[in-house]
């Protein structure tokens, strides 16, 4: 998957997340190169034990301009996931 930065703000856009850090109050981000993913488990009976391999959520990472700090937008809830092939 190959999206532009340019697509990427659009659609940050386009939902209205405008607005500024959280942290800090600037009001300048810049999209990060790639993507990341947040896993997903199904249980936490044993804390010290992580499960590789299994559900995640793709996320596009954005990071204040001024402090640094992070948020992650669901690639999905943005509409730049790639769509399922209903042939299958």
């Amino acid at each position: 998957m190959d999206l532009s930065k340019k697509e990427i703000v659009q659609k940050l856009n386009d939902k209205k997340a405008t607005l500024p850090c959280q942290r800090c109050g600037e009001g300048s981000f810049s999209v990060l190169d790639g993507y990341s993913k947040i896993s997903i488990q199904n249980d936490f009976k044993d804390l010290n034990t992580t499960v590789l391999g299994g559900a995640s959520v793709p996320v596009v990472l954005v990071a204040c301009n001024n402090c640094g700090a992070i948020t992650q937008h669901a690639l999905g809830a943005l509409g730049l996931l790639p769509k399922a092939n209903d042939n299958g």
